[in-house]
């Protein structure tokens, strides 16, 4: 089997197992009287759910590849030089909130890129999923081409917890000056998805987790937008930019200086 093919194996596989999950996360949303939380600091929430629904990928790729690395919100891992990469319930303050802008994400990763991705957004009944070698996204089930960038001019911004205020706000003056309205999901599987489906003009954050961008990397790139991870060696968190060509042909070098390196 040639990699091509076992990266399109690899997507459908990552596409029912982001499915699986996210229909199990649907059930901890609605359940009742709500689910114990903790907090690992002032602004990162952990559910009982993300650590069950994290267990249960954890489980279904050990039984699939059980040879290969898994990196997780909750759980960790070792990266190398190819690993699954998830996020269980991605946008927890929304989901804790009852507030429907919440996703599950799934990843594949090679020598350091995002290859394969899949993201199931239950409460908007959004089922997305990508291989970086094959042009166009899976959405529901059924291929989707690169759409056409919206009328409105906006782009979101996430919301890393570990992104400082100060630079937050000069970021977000690149984007304004560029007469961009900037938008806020607090959730980067939403930011992502979004831009891929075409209804804003991109997404872009700073000091994010591989687990947090991996799959919306992959979906969006083969959705047509203009996309770049800059990570440097010392530091664990990247930058992820995904642009249309228009936005990033007018502020893509812009934003490359802030982080040292080019953005594609």
């Amino acid at each position: 089997m040639d990699r091509s093919s076992a990266r399109s194996r690899r997507q459908l596989f990552a596409e029912r197992l982001a499915a699986e999950a996210g229909t199990a996360a649907k059930g901890y949303f609605l359940q009742p009287g709500g689910i114990a939380v903790e907090f690992k600091d002032a602004f990162d929430a952990v559910s009982e759910a993300d650590r069950s629904i994290e267990q249960l990928i954890r489980d279904r790729i050990r039984a699939e590849y059980p040879q290969e690395n898994i990196v997780g919100e909750e759980g960790g891992g070792t990266e190398g030089d190819a690993f699954w990469c998830v996020d269980p319930i991605d946008g927890t303050s929304n989901f804790l909130a009852g507030i429907p802008l919440w996703g599950v994400s799934v990843g594949y990763c090679e020598n350091g890129t995002p290859a394969v991705g899949a993201i199931h957004i239950p409460m908007l009944n959004m089922l997305l999923s990508a291989d970086r070698d094959i042009a166009g996204i899976r959405y529901n089930g059924e291929f989707r081409p690169p759409p056409r960038p919206p009328a409105i001019a906006t782009v979101v911004l996430g919301q890393s917890p570990y992104w400082e205020t100060a630079s937050y706000r000069l970021a977000e003056d690149i984007f304004r000056r560029a007469q961009l309205e900037c938008l806020n999901y607090r959730c980067s599987v939403i930011g992502t998805t979004f831009a891929a489906m075409g209804w804003t003009h991109g997404y872009y954050e700073e000091r994010s987790n591989i687990w947090d961008v991996a799959a919306g990397y992959v979906i969006a790139q083969q959705s047509g937008l203009r996309s770049s991870i800059t990570r440097f060696d010392a530091d664990p968190k990247l930058t992820i930019s995904v642009l249309t060509s228009a936005v990033h042909d007018r502020i893509g070098p812009e934003l490359a200086r802030r982080n040292g390196g080019s953005n594609e």
